[in-house]
């Protein structure tokens, strides 16, 4: 027991007696500093660009440098790296700009002030430009329609999944250049400021990836208009008295009938009443003794605004030979019979024998340019 610790003693000498010089041997240019390589390393595509992030907490890190190559042609960037007196993450950003639309190799290096330099960390991505563009193709119109009351409506096709948005540009009613952005979800899209005397155009936007940091857009395209006339009923603003029953004055004309209230009724129309209670108070022409009603007339008279309109009316029955019109007019009272093609803003004849209760709705259109008095 007692020569152990000389045994002890031998050993510690024998290990002090190595020569701490023999350590250069493996380290000829002295101790190698390694400053912290890029952290959590992201990139971006864009239009012949590309944008790196990376992370830096070692404050001794002074710049970066990105170096990238492409085809045997080789560039680099350098990064400053502001001097921080703390560990708080820092994110680095930079944009490597005039790329070809290829892909990239691109390794960043971390360097401090004496010239150390990081484990360099590599990462590749493609960048985009004018062939990715030229073969992008706008979102399909499925339809599109114009009314004066509701402005333009446009149904949109589905959008293909690289899709942001649709840029659309157009004129509105008071005359202002408007532009809207639709997004890619949207299948139908109203604009009922629309100005439909001047033209609509539209372009896609997409994105190849979706962490591009640019659009690319299809080329602009101008849209064809399809204009729908859209009919109002207007008919309660003007005309009175207009459905079954229609009202009368509740005095018997000689043939039987009564006559209406807020109609202009002529002699030849009124001898017989023209509000036949038989029928569930129509509005009526009719006879009784005479075997025929000359030139009778039951009409209203209204002021009209410039524009297109339509004058509907629903017919309960008539008789063979009926040779009566649904007339449209200037003037101070409508035409003769024989005249009414050619003194009449619209007219069309009224059918005959049209059984009891078929109600078919007989229309003309008509069209005035200044404000006007019409009768119907």
């Amino acid at each position: 027991m007692k020569w152990y610790p000389w045994v002890i003693l031998l050993c510690l000498i024998s290990v002090k007696c190595t020569k701490y010089d023999a350590f250069d041997t493996y380290m000829p240019d002295g101790e190698i500093i390694y400053p912290q390589k890029a952290d959590a390393v992201e990139i971006y595509p864009g239009k012949n660009r590309v944008q790196l992030e990376w992370v830096i907490i070692d404050p001794k890190v002074t710049s970066c440098v990105v170096y990238y190559e492409q085809g045997g042609i080789q560039g680099s960037s350098t990064v400053p790296i502001q001097g921080r007196s703390d560990y708080t993450n820092d994110t680095i950003r930079v944009i490597i700009p005039d790329l070809e639309e290829t892909t990239y190799s691109f390794k960043i290096v971390s360097y401090d002030d004496f010239g150390n330099a990081s484990v360099p960390v590599e990462i590749d991505e493609t960048v985009y430009g004018e062939v990715y563009e030229k073969y992008l193709s706008n979102r399909a119109i499925k339809n599109s329609a114009y009314n004066s009351d509701e402005g333009l409506s446009i149904e949109w096709l589905g959008a293909r999944d690289t899709e942001i948005n649709i840029i659309v540009e157009y004129t509105d009613i008071n005359g202002d250049n408007r532009t809207i952005i639709i997004p890619s979800s949207e299948t139908s899209t109203s604009i009922p400021d629309f100005n439909v005397n001047e033209p609509l155009y539209y372009t896609t936007a997409y994105k190849p990836v979706p962490s591009a940091i640019d659009l690319f857009f299809a080329p602009k395209v101008n849209v064809m208009i399809t204009y729908i006339p859209y009919w109002k009923n207007i008919t309660a603003d003007f005309l009175k008295n207009t459905k079954m029953p229609f009202t009368n004055t509740g005095i018997l004309a000689p043939g039987g009938f009564y006559n209406l209230n807020e109609w202009i009724i002529n002699a030849a129309a009124a001898e017989n009443g023209t509000s036949a209670q038989g029928r569930g108070y129509v509005l009526s022409l009719w006879t009784w003794n005479n075997p025929t009603v000359d030139n009778g007339k039951v009409y209203q008279t209204i002021e009209l605004e410039p524009g297109t309109y339509r004058f509907d009316a629903t017919i309960y029955e008539t008789r063979p030979n009926t040779n009566a019109y649904l007339v449209v007019a200037l003037g101070n009272d409508l035409p003769n019979t024989n005249d009414v093609p050619q003194n009449s803003l619209g007219y069309i004849r009224v059918p005959d024998n049209i059984a009891v209760g078929a109600l078919p709705t007989i229309s003309t259109e008509f069209t005035i340019s200044v404000k006007s008095t019409v009768f119907h």
